[in-house]
């Protein structure tokens, strides 16, 4: 199975649960990263994904209507807050290139303690308790 860590909108597909689940064997609608072949979720219809796409990029910010409106949208989302640091990744992958943001992300997004991979959602670390940076979810209205 190929995996992919990078979202064309700057997202780090490897924090999602969703993505995380599959590559445990837990998850009953796998997902590989928004770049693969197995997609599921919110992933499958997501417009960013569809337009960098059809243009032939790897990332929103090379597109020439970066950042477009709906890009701002998905930013700013008060239900997904970690889509907050998207354009500061697209920023490290455009000055240091995808390798040295896969290796920064891959430090972000998993526990100092134990090294286990954690989620956006998580605040602690599932496997050794240590606290992460990770975002609590919205209460719902």
């Amino acid at each position: 199975m190929e995996y992919h860590l990078d979202g064309y909108c700057g997202l780090y597909c490897g924090a999602c649960p969703k993505f995380l689940g599959s590559k445990a064997g837990t998850e009953l609608n796998p997902c590989h990263g928004c770049k693969s072949d197995t997609i599921s979720g919110w992933c499958l219809t997501c417009n960013l994904k569809a337009c960098a796409r059809s243009k032939g990029l790897d990332f929103c910010y090379l597109c020439s209507d970066y950042p477009c409106k709906d890009l701002e949208g998905f930013q700013t989302s008060a239900e997904y807050p970690y889509h907050r640091e998207i354009y500061e990744y697209m920023k490290i992958i455009e000055g240091e290139g995808k390798s040295a943001w896969l290796e920064k992300m891959k430090v972000r997004w998993s526990c100092p303690e134990c090294k286990a991979e954690a989620s956006w959602w998580d605040v602690s670390c599932t496997k050794c308790g240590a606290g992460l940076n990770g975002y609590r979810k919205p209460d719902p209205e």
